[in-house]
């Protein structure tokens, strides 16, 4: 029975630097896994690229760790609060309250990276390493070292860290990390495991009273009956005599073989990728690395080749199959002779790696362990839990412990660039690192939240405009008064255009305060862009409408008429204050003889629309006003186009005058939201579309979703978007500079397709993915085809960074947001209220 205490090598802690009783010194840093996920071939490559530039820049004995810990749930709604005036912002302050007992409820966990590599000794007439395997200890005063020993060991950790390049972020651990990741060993798995410290903390120190001590019982011993006959289970029973928690089980799984084919990147080499989502167990991997430059492999395999020689002519007259068994190992290894000649720049790594599963009873992880096996055996990876040896192999996972035996006996050796296709410091992760939390992640196990800081993207220069797609009933409304009641309670304001006949958008407003509701087909407000807008924009602003709304084409003589009209000098020389002046203005013009035919022209196009469209005309009327935190504008009652007519020449040319007069309306209000939010006032605007080609099929509306897209970022302003083919709807603006984009349930092929490709994804490369997404995604089943409760809400996602991943959005954790979202009006006026709160598809 081994003992904790004998284990730990630590002696002192300063900071990320680690004295260990040999005499090591080594420096750990946080990992900032790259993304990877759904992203294209050639996206993985560069990831590749960057393992392979760590691999070939770190030092012997080099330590990579993925530690899998509970989130702590004050760190998540910390995270939800930033940038977040909670004494403005009340409503939001209820929400981040109702988040805490549903995200403890969802235990999320995360991934924990990091590199521990060794910078020094504390004896400079030998090297650490080579005292470890001379078997010479001694213990030392870390307090000895002066500051400018340390700094020389931090000089030596940079030189490392420069040669390796940025991209992995390393980021200096706080010295209780030391500790948390000791107590996290001694209780994987079981109830004690502490939470994860998700940031670093100012640097400090330690000392090794600070590490537990605990008994490691390899075999389980003390739980066998047999007193004569030990245990041959592969299993760590790990006791913490002062501390109240049950004993936690664990077993370490290390590769026996990979397969002899060879492992094909991307898609067949990432083997740590299926340590996620085990269930009740946690699962830690640690790989201990050692490397060789491109000459000495050289001068190796000369000298193995010089061996494999002198065996075949010792055996030239020997009849057996020995003979063949040579030749064959001359030809693999001319063959990886050749890898280095040809590949200068190549070394080659030694690499032992340790799979260590903690549970909370023998059976669980044992469950687990076989589970786990079963996964490789897809993959051709044969994984050994070698008895005898699991306390040594448990021991390498600790930063600074000392060589054993067992990291020799289970080593594979492959070419750098092999190596670099394992890419273990990867990530599935999605969203933003702050902001409220709208889903969990999927793609990744762990169920970490997925935070959305549509209001804080421009802090960090990025657009907040997003875009969600799918079918009829997938859920693509629901999260769009998501995101509507989260602007509204974080102090923005939203504008939405509600095209339903029920009104549900006009329902769901009616559930927060001070909110206005406008029906264009019985007006209360003035669209008329004459008075909405300053002078010096009014004119052009009223001309975008006129002009498609009359079928005249600026450069026609009507159409130049009014454009001069329409002028800063034209508006002034008339008196022209709305568009009813300006209908007064052309009879009078057409009554003077001296003017042209063509304002008899205009007379009588305008007049066939000033009676029908008193939103425009109505001088009674008060101009709309955004300053509401809230609006929603009803357009249920008027025509509007489809997407073939607004985009097939002959059909848009024959549009009848209704159709004409609702996309004026339509593409009013989205400029109207463009003049409002695009201003400098210090309040987040969102404007919200549920009938995407109406603002980028226009050039009105293309030029609003381009203005959002391009300058929300600028003016605290997003545009959130909705269609069912993004093919046809998401184009422009909405395609290239819209970089949220949400996927939910499209059982259509040629609609799935096309939204898979909107996302990203290369579907010649991931084919799978096409089936998930008719399939699997929110799949209704069961009596009645329904959806379950506890599968609404799927979707896929691409967040700003690029990255493609798969999740399920949650929706408000208030009661009653979650009603207000959920339920939606019927034509009788009653509501269809949601079973749960967590139902997510009104």
């Amino acid at each position: 029975m081994a003992f904790g205490r004998d284990i730990q090598p630590t002696a002192a802690i300063r900071g990320h630097l680690q004295f260990t009783h040999s005499g090591l010194i080594t420096a750990t840093y946080f990992i900032n896994p790259l993304g990877y996920g759904l992203r294209k071939s050639g996206d993985k490559h560069d990831v590749k690229v960057a393992h392979h530039a760590l691999i070939n820049s770190l030092p012997n004995g080099s330590l990579l760790l993925g530690i899998q810990a509970r989130l702590n749930t004050i760190d998540v709604l910390t995270k939800m609060v930033e940038g977040v005036d909670l004494d403005e912002c009340e409503d939001y302050a209820d929400e981040v309250v109702a988040s805490f007992e549903r995200v403890r409820a969802i235990g999320p966990q995360t991934r924990i990276f990091l590199l521990s590599v060794p910078v020094g000794a504390s004896n400079s007439g030998i090297s650490a390493l080579s005292r470890i395997w001379r078997g010479t200890t001694s213990t030392i005063d870390a307090t000895a070292f002066s500051r400018a020993d340390l700094d020389a060991y931090d000089e030596k950790a940079n030189e490392i860290l420069s040669r390796i390049g940025g991209d992995f972020d390393p980021v200096p651990v706080p010295a209780a990390l030391f500790q948390w990741l000791w107590e996290h060993y001694l209780s994987r798995g079981a109830a004690g495991d502490p939470v994860a410290p998700t940031r670093a903390g100012a640097l400090d120190d330690a000392t090794a009273a600070v590490f537990r001590s605990a008994a490691l019982d390899e075999g389980a011993q003390a739980d066998s009956n047999r007193r004569l006959r030990p245990s041959f289970i592969p299993v760590i029973k790990v006791v913490q005599p002062d501390f109240e928690y049950r004993p936690s089980y664990q077993a370490m799984l290390t590769p026996h073989s990979f397969p002899y084919s060879g492992m094909t990147f991307p898609g067949g080499s990432e083997f740590l990728s299926v340590l996620e989502g085990l269930g009740d167990v946690t699962v830690d991997w640690g790989m201990r690395v050692t490397t060789k430059p491109a000459d000495q492999v050289l001068k190796n395999n000369e000298l193995g080749l010089r061996r494999l020689g002198e065996q075949m002519d010792q055996r030239d007259q020997e009849v057996s199959f020995a003979q063949n068994t040579l030749t064959s190992k001359a030809q693999m290894l001319g063959e990886y002779n050749q890898h280095y000649e040809v590949n200068t720049g190549e070394s080659e790594v030694s690499f032992t790696t340790v799979i260590a599963i903690g549970g909370p009873s023998r059976d669980v992880t044992m469950d687990a362990v076989n589970a786990l096996k079963r996964r490789y055996k897809r993959f051709q990876v044969e994984m050994t839990a070698p008895v005898g040896t699991q306390v040594d192999l448990w021991s390498m996972l600790i930063p600074g412990s000392d060589p054993r035996r067992a990291f020799d006996d289970f080593a594979h050796i492959v070419p750098s660039d092999m190596w670099a296709g394992f890419v273990p410091f990867t990530t599935s992760q999605i969203g933003d690192d702050s902001g409220p939390v709208i889903g969990v992640n999927l793609l990744s196990g762990n169920f970490e939240p997925i935070h959305f800081g549509i209001m804080e993207a421009a802090l960090h220069d990025l657009s907040a405009s997003f875009a969600v797609t799918g079918e009829l009933g997938s859920g693509k409304s629901y999260f769009l008064k998501l995101m509507a009641v989260l602007v509204h309670d974080m102090g923005g304001q939203f504008l939405a255009i509600d095209r339903s006949q029920v009104g549900e958008w006009a329902h769901f407003a009616s559930a927060i305060d001070d909110a206005v509701i406008i029906d264009l087909a019985n007006p209360t407000v003035s669209l008329d862009p004459l008075r909405l807008f300053e002078p010096r924009i009014a004119g052009e602003r009223a001309l975008d409408s006129i002009l498609p709304l009359l079928d005249l084409s600026p450069t026609s003589g009507a159409g130049a008429a009014i454009s001069n009209l329409l002028t800063a000098k034209g508006i002034a020389a008339h008196g022209i204050r709305s568009l009813l002046d300006l209908f007064h203005t052309v009879q009078r013009l057409r009554d003077d003889p001296n003017s042209g035919d063509e304002y008899a022209d205009l007379t009588a196009r305008i007049g066939t629309i000033v009676e029908r469209v008193p939103v425009l005309f109505d001088p009674k009327l008060k101009p709309l006003k955004l300053n509401a935190a809230a609006t929603v504008v009803r357009s249920h009652n008027l025509a509007l186009p489809t997407a073939e007519e607004l985009t097939t020449p002959h059909l848009y040319n024959r549009l009848p005058l209704t159709k004409r007069l609702g996309t004026a309306l339509y593409e009013l209000v989205g400029v109207t939201a463009r003049e409002a939010f695009l201003t400098d006032n210090g309040r987040f605007g969102l404007l919200v579309g549920d009938e995407a080609h109406h603002f980028t099929q226009t050039q009105v509306g293309s030029a609003v979703t381009s203005d959002f897209s391009r300058d929300g970022r600028k003016h605290l302003a997003a545009i959130g978007l909705a269609s069912h083919d993004p093919a046809t709807d998401f184009q422009g603006a909405a395609h290239n500079l819209i970089p949220n984009r949400f996927i939910f349930r499209q059982r259509d092929e040629t609609l799935a397709r096309n939204s898979l490709e909107w996302l990203g994804v290369d579907l010649d490369e991931a084919p799978f993915l096409l089936q998930i997404l008719r399939e699997e995604t929110s799949p209704p089943i069961g009596p009645g085809r329904q959806v379950p409760d506890e599968r609404r809400g799927e979707m896929f996602m691409r967040d700003a960074l690029n990255r493609i991943g798969r999740g399920k959005v949650l929706g408000p954790a208030r009661p009653d947001r979650a009603k207000a979202i959920t339920s939606t009006p019927t034509a009788a006026g009653n509501s269809r209220t949601a079973i749960s709160q967590r139902q997510v598809v009104p």
